[in-house]
Order: structure tokens, then sequence, then C-alpha cells
């Protein structure tokens, strides 16, 4: 059927629609995508918020209209297909604040690749989905063929076009006026979300954007750092006995269920948390988030940089971890410590395979090389923390040496389900809508302090010793976070309101450090930052320029560095925290020169850092057992694909031979004689991690 083409009245029309209806039907489409999850109705957005209303409409019309300087049917397909992009944009905010109570920033970019391993908690009708697509195909079509040829008028377009581009421009670099000062843009980093509340979905993203690139720091240079470091001397290695191993254990959403309400509870749920927290060296840790962001709390822990010297919606694994960076691995592996990651999700997740090799780790176990119970799967819970007790237990026994261990324990994480009933929390203690939850994420905290006091027993019974860092990365987020926090439960309002009082009760995580030898109690508080030279010093480790500094603090009752929006509140940053920040300002941002100035502060990832904890996975023998074949692997966990002439043969068997060597059962009709045979570790995307060498059943069998 041939489509006919518009009159020049009609093709006007069209046009205008384009340039102005189509443009503020997206922006409104948008915002009522996104406040689906938010408190403030678009209504009251604009009768609140008038001028960021009219910055969003002014932005919006100049994305489109830039595009105005192309031909007529061009610009109209630009606007259809900008539309969508903006569309898709802001289904991504509403599924983000879902997720993380946070919209999209800049930085969420770098994690696009990720999104290939989540189940996005969003029901997508593929057929919905299908028609949307040939739908838009359609509308693309028929602008393409129905518009006529009209003569343009250029002087309008050229107009338009630099109008558009000098709004842009202006907007971006407040030159020669800034829209957004003007309306009274702001950021509010104690909840992110209240930003996009205020500021509208786009002018938001501009916003955070911009704020993006980071400014030089006035006092850096290469003489501050010369005196730097010649202010602070690190203390000697002071250890003449037998090294201790050094675990960071940092428990996923791991709080006291007791902040809830210790009323609502019939009996302690956390009770070997609870004796180890009194009998140890304790305290609070103030985490740089809340709800998620368990990258940025891990960040700390490791390199002793604190989130407070940068934007609050930086992801620094994703945008600095490039090259070396300081951090407690280097320090311990220099000491003559085998290092170890371990993390029971995917590898992937947050570039931890290549993040952790930059920061000095020799291995990295994720739950790609472990016997979980299940395969990974975001849906569903995340694995329990018996595979992170098991896995710690399997690296001590393995490697030679002491062992400093970074383990990531998952089973905290959301979703939280709903639990009609606990055996610790009271019936009725809390309303309908909010106990369900409580009743759930108290269980799973039982279930993390049993394999916590199953770990820090099995330490104590052996002659080598040890030190247990464990410490929650920040509060939980509930989907029915404020009922929970709220008079139903914490008797605090989640931090929404921009209250100081509200935002450190909901960052104050609890924390000890264990020693098997000559522990006892002492509180501190601190930021994650000082886990690295509180255990250097416990264990007698040399540290560096940079642990002295934190060494320091702590001496002068310093150990908190202040968040950055409460300063008022908190006090401002000390001489040393000004210090701090300039040698993590050199190593993210500047020269570098502090791995020539400063003593022990020059890196080098090791050349056979690897996945899994055994460096290869090798086959050790097959033998026959009636119709099958039965295949010994070293190395190889139970989720190994076995792969005959380059296919997935999926019946196969598993079962543990003996520690560090698994057995595959296997059809002998599945395997032909000749077949080229190789096991191989796949993650969720199909990457290969590791393989072993190609053999031949029959081969193998004769030896």
């Amino acid at each position: 059927m041939k489509i006919p083409k518009l009159n020049k009245t009609a093709t006007r029309i069209l046009t205008l629609i384009f340039m102005v209806a189509l443009p503020l039907v997206t922006l409104i489409a948008a915002e009522l995508i996104v406040r689906k999850v938010l408190t403030l109705p678009i209504g009251q957005w604009y009768t609140d918020f008038d001028k960021r209303v009219y910055v969003n409409v002014l932005l919006v019309l100049a994305l489109f209209n830039i595009f105005y300087i192309l031909p007529r049917r061009w610009y109209m397909l630009s606007g259809v297909i900008l539309s969508t992009l903006l569309l898709i944009f802001a289904f991504a905010n509403k599924i983000k604040m879902e997720l993380r109570s946070s919209p999209v920033a800049l930085g969420d970019f770098y994690l696009l690749d990720e999104l290939g391993g989540f189940e996005l908690p969003v029901d997508f009708n593929i057929f919905l989905l299908v028609l949307a697509g040939i739908g838009l195909l359609s509308v693309l079509a028929v602008i393409f063929l129905a518009s006529p040829q009209l003569k343009e008028n250029w002087l309008l377009k050229i107009a338009v076009f630099c109008l558009s581009a000098f709004f842009l421009f202006a907007l971006w670099t407040d030159k020669p006026f800034s829209p957004m000062q003007e309306a009274n843009f702001q950021t509010s980093w104690w909840k992110l979300e209240v930003a996009l509340m205020q500021n509208g979905v786009l002018g938001n993203f501009v916003l955070l954007a911009k704020e993006a690139e980071v400014e030089p720091l006035e006092n850096y240079s290469v003489e501050i750092l010369n005196t730097i470091g010649a202010e602070y001397e690190p203390a000697p290695a002071d250890n003449d006995g037998e090294k201790p191993n050094v675990i960071f254990l940092m428990s996923e959403s791991f709080v006291d269920p007791y902040f809830f309400g210790e009323e609502h509870f019939k009996q302690d749920p956390i009770p070997n948390f609870r004796k180890y927290f009194n009998e140890s060296l304790h305290g609070y840790m103030y985490s740089p988030e809340f709800g998620g962001g368990t990258a940025n709390v891990e960040f700390e822990a490791l390199t002793g940089f604190s989130m407070q010297f940068m934007r609050a919606d930086f992801v620094p694994y994703q945008l600095f971890v490039k090259k070396p960076l300081p951090s407690a691995a280097y320090t311990f592996r220099a000491a003559g410590y085998e290092t170890t990651a371990i993390h029971t999700y995917f590898g992937w997740f947050y570039q931890r395979e290549t993040v952790y090799k930059q920061l000095g780790f020799d291995q990295f176990i994720s739950g790609d090389f472990m016997d979980l119970d299940r395969p990974n799967n975001s849906s569903q819970s995340f694995p329990e923390d018996k595979h992170i007790t098991n896995s710690v237990l399997e690296t001590i026994d393995y490697t030679k040496g002491p062992d400093f261990i970074h383990a990531v324990a998952a089973e905290g994480h959301m979703p939280y389900l709903e639990k009609g009933e606990s055996e610790f929390v009271k019936e009725g203690a809390l309303p309908p809508e909010t106990q369900p939850y409580l009743n759930y994420y108290t269980d799973v905290a039982n279930n993390i302090d049993e394999e916590l006091g199953r770990l820090i027993e099995n330490l104590e019974q052996r002659d080598e010793p040890s030190i247990v860092v464990f410490f929650g990365d920040h509060y939980p987020a509930f989907p029915k976070g404020n009922e929970l926090y709220g008079a139903n439960g914490a008797g605090i309002v989640d931090d929404m309101l921009n209250n100081y009082d509200d935002y450190v009760a909901t960052h104050k995580v609890p924390y000890f450090v264990w020693q098997s030898e000559g522990n006892e109690a002492q509180e501190l508080d601190i930021s994650p930052n000082q886990f690295g030279p509180i255990t250097m010093e416990m264990a007698g480790v040399e540290g560096n320029t940079f642990t002295a500094i934190l060494d320091r603090m702590r001496e002068k009752d310093e150990a908190v560095i202040p968040y950055a929006q409460w300063k008022s509140q908190m006090g401002d940053n000390s001489k040393e925290m000004e210090d701090l920040e300039v040698i993590q300002y050199d190593w993210l941002h500047g020269e570098r020169y502090s791995a020539d100035l400063l003593p022990n502060m020059e890196f080098s990832p090791v050349s056979d850092y690897h996945l899994g904890l055994y460096p290869e996975m090798a086959v050790q023998r097959v033998t026959e057992k009636g119709t099958l074949y039965e295949i010994f692997v070293e190395g190889a966990p139970k989720y190994a694909k076995l792969l005959v002439d380059g296919e997935e043969v999926e019946e196969i068997a598993w079962r543990k031979a003996e520690p560090g060597v698994a057995a595959f059962s296997v059809s002998q009709d599945r395997i032909s004689a000749g077949a080229d045979v190789q096991f191989a570790v796949l993650n969720s995307r199909g990457a290969m991690l590791s393989q072993t060498e190609s053999f031949n059943i029959s081969t193998m069998l004769q030896e």
C-alpha cells in the first residue's frame, strides 16, 4: 500500500509537533515513569520547584531541536529515536531507584556490561516489547515516506540550532550565565533521590554529570608530598614470632537486628557476634553507604582511601582502579603473606576480577570457583555464608605461610522476602506489612552469625594465630524501608529529611577485630579505611607513609573522617586528614609522585595472578565405573563444564573426591573414544575463566 504524502500545511503542523509537543510529552512521560517510586508527584514538583521545571523544559526542547539543522525527514527520525532513548533512560532510573535508592549517574555507564547478570525487578512482556519495536519502526517508516520534500527555511533552521546549542552550552559550562544556578538546582548527598525529585530526571542527570569532573586539589604539589613524607614515618615491623593470618570478613548488609527494637525479640539472633564484639576491639564503623554501594566500602577498607574526599555517586572500582593502588594486600604481601580475595557472587561484578589484581592480590576466588548449592542467580537469594567459611578455611589449608584474606560474604544481600514467622521475633511485634521483612532479615542474620561462630571456632583450634575483622558494609534497604526504619521499627526515619541524627543512625555499622592471641575488649569508632592499619599494627607488619597518617589519626582520636555534608556537626578535617587527601588525589587523579617520593609506596601486580584458589585445573586420572567414566580433576569447582569436541555435555554428576579434587561422572555413551575432551569454568556470560588441557579418554585410561 502506497503511503500518501502530507500536504504543506500538515507537514508544517507535524514539524511543529516534533519541535514542541514531542519533547514536552517525552519529558512528562519520563517524569511519570520515575515518580512512580518517588514521593513527590509531578504536579507538586511544578508547584514547589517551578524554575527547575522550566530548565528541564528548555533542556528537552534544546536536545530535540539541536537536530533541527538536519533535513526535515532526518530531523523527525532523530526526534523519535531521541524520545525512545530518553524513555529507556527514565525506566533505568526507576529500576535503579528500586534497587539502590539512587538515580542513574554518569559512572553507571561503566557498569552497562554488568546488566546481563541480573534479573531486573521489572516484568517485561516479550510480546509487548516486540510489538513496541514494530510500532517504532512503523512510525519511522511512515515519517520517512509520508514527509514531502519541501523547501527548507535555512535561516529558521540555523536560528533554532544556534539557540539550542547556546542553551546547552550555557547549561554545561555556566557561561555566559548559569541556568541551573538561576533555578537553584542543588544536589543532596545525604539522599540522592531527594535531588532527583526536586531537579527532575533529566536536569538531575546533567547536574551530576557536570560535577563528575574532579577539581584540581589546591594544595597538591611535589613539595607538599615531600613535606608529608618527611613528617610521617611508618612503624617498623614488630613481630619476632609466628605471623598471624589476617582475615577481613565483610558481611553484606549485616547490622544488629536489635537496632530495629530489642523489645521485638524473644531471643538474641546473633549470640556469636555479640560475644566476640564484647570481647574484642569493637565499636562502630561509619559507612559511606546506605542500602547499597558495597564496593565503595571495601574500597575504603582495602586502600585506606576515603569516599569523603570524592563525589558520593562515584564508584572507584569502575572509575579509578585501572592501575595499582596502595592497599592492605600489597602491604601484607610485602611482609611475606599470601593474599587472597574471596566473594561468593560473580567475579565480573564491580569488575573485581581485574580490580583485585591491581590491588595486590595473588588470587581471587569468586562464586564461579566454589561448590555452591546452586549456580548464582540474582533473582533468588544470594549464596549462603557457609561457602565463605569453607573457602577461607580451604585457603588457609592450601597456602604456605601466613594469609591475608579479604572475603565478601553475600548472604545478607537483598532481595528481602516476606516470612510469616521467626523463632526470634515476637509475633505481632510490628504491623503486618512490616514484620515479615524483619522476620526474614533476622533469620538471615542468624545464619550469618552461625557461620561467623564456625569460622572463629575453627581458627581457635588451629596452631597458627589469626586475626579476624568482621563488619557489615552498610544498612539494609527494605521494600518497606520507611516503615521498618520509622515508627514501626527503629523509631527513626530513613534519612530522607536531611536530618543529621537519622543519617548517622543509619550509617554506623558495628564491627569487631578479634585476635586468637591477646584478645581484649577495647572500644573505638572508625572509618572503614582504618581496618588495614589496625591489623598491620596487631600483626607487627611495617606499613608506609599512607598508613602512618592513619595511625596518627587513631592516636589523636580522629579515626572517623567527617562526612563531607555534615562537617558543621562533625567538625572540619584535621591536618592528618588533609595530608591523607593529598596522597589520595596523587594516586587517583594526579601524577603519582608518591611512588617515588614516599617510603614503601611502590606497587605492582603479581605476574601469576589467577582466578580460583588453584593456579590451574588439571585432569589427574580417568577410571571406569560400570557404564560411567569417572574423571578426577584438580582445582575444578562443582559447576565446571565438560566439553566434548567443543560442545557442552550437561548430564554429568559431581562429587568432592578429596580437598582440591573433584570427581565427575559421565555416561560412556556420551564420549567417543577418540573425542577431544576438556573441563572449563565459564562465567554467566560464557567467557572462559579457566580450563584443563584437552585430553583423550582412551589415553587417560591406559596411563
